[in-house]
C-alpha cells in the first residue's frame, strides 16, 4: 500500500516521471484498498509480476534486470532511481520493553493482544493496552481507530473509584510452603512475591495481579498452592456428584 502511495505522490510532484513496481503478490485488504491500487495504475504506475535479479550502474543510469513471470520473458529496465520496499519490523528495544511491561510478543517480535476478536487492544497484563504499529504493521485509519479504542479502555478503567477483580486467584498455604520459588519463576504475570514468615522464606500471591492461570499450582512440588473455588476437595466433590448419575 505504501508503494502505491509513493508512486501516486511521485506522479503528482513529477508529472513526467514513470514508476515501475516489481511484485510477487499484491495484498490489499481493507476498505477501498483495492481501489487505491487501481488509482495508482491510472496514474501510470506499471506493475510487473516478477523478481529483480540484479541492479548495476551503466553510466549515469541504473539498470534493473528482472523477469516478467506472467509472459515468461526477461526484462532490462533503465532507471534514474531504484527504491527498495522492505517489510516493517519492530523497533530495536521492543523486546526489552515487553519484558519490562510483562507482555508477550509474537513470532516476528510485535506485541501480542490478549484476544484478536474479543480483546484486540488489551494485553495479558491488566492496564496495558496496544495501539498502532507496535502490534503489527498498520495504516493511519486503523491506527487512529485502535488508538481511540485504547483511550476508551483507559477512561473506563480510570473512571471508577474501585475495580472488580476475578475471585479465582491462587492461594498459598504458607505453613506448608518450603520457599523453593519454582512458582515464582513460572508465573507469567509476576503475581508471586517472596515473603518472610517467622524467619522462614515463603511466597505470597498478589491477588490484584493474579489471573488464576494455575501454572503455580501445577508447578508446586508439595501442593502448597491452590486456586480459589478450584481446590482438590471441590473437584473431588464434583466428580463424585457426576458419578451418581
Amino acid at each position: 500500500m505504501y508503494l502505491a502511495k509513493q508512486a501516486i505522490l511521485t506522479k503528482e510532484h513529477l508529472p513526467k516521471s514513470n514508476s515501475i513496481i516489481f511484485y510477487t503478490d499484491i495484498r490489499s485488504p481493507g476498505k477501498d484498498y483495492d481501489e487505491f491500487i487501481v488509482r495508482a495504475k491510472e496514474y501510470g504506475t506499471q506493475y510487473i509480476r516478477g523478481k529483480v535479479s540484479k541492479i548495476y550502474k551503466r553510466g549515469d543510469k541504473l539498470i534493473v534486470k528482472g523477469a516478467d513471470t506472467l509472459i515468461g520473458e526477461p526484462l532490462e529496465i533503465e532507471a534514474d532511481l531504484v527504491v527498495l520496499a522492505p517489510a516493517m519490523i519492530p523497533v530495536k528495544g521492543s523486546k526489552k520493553l515487553a519484558e519490562i511491561l510483562n507482555i508477550t510478543t509474537g513470532t516476528f517480535g510485535f506485541y501480542t493482544e490478549s484476544h484478536p476478536k474479543l480483546r484486540p487492544v488489551e494485553t495479558n497484563t491488566s492496564g496495558i493496552f496496544l495501539a498502532g504499529a507496535c502490534q503489527s504493521p498498520k495504516d493511519i485509519p486503523f491506527s487512529v481507530a485502535q488508538g481511540s479504542a485504547a483511550a476508551s479502555k483507559v477512561l473506563a478503567l480510570m473512571s471508577k473509584d474501585k475495580l472488580l477483580t476475578d475471585p479465582i486467584v491462587a492461594n498459598v498455604d504458607q505453613v506448608r510452603c518450603i520457599g523453593c520459588n519454582k512458582c515464582l519463576f513460572v508465573c507469567p504475570f509476576n503475581a508471586i512475591e517472596e515473603l518472610s514468615l517467622r524467619g522462614k522464606k515463603v511466597v505470597g500471591v498478589i491477588e490484584s495481579v493474579c489471573k488464576g492461570c494455575g501454572l503455580c499450582e501445577a508447578t508446586c512440588p508439595i501442593d502448597a498452592i491452590s486456586l480459589n473455588s478450584f481446590t482438590d476437595e471441590m473437584i473431588l466433590e464434583e466428580l463424585q456428584s457426576f458419578s451418581t448419575f
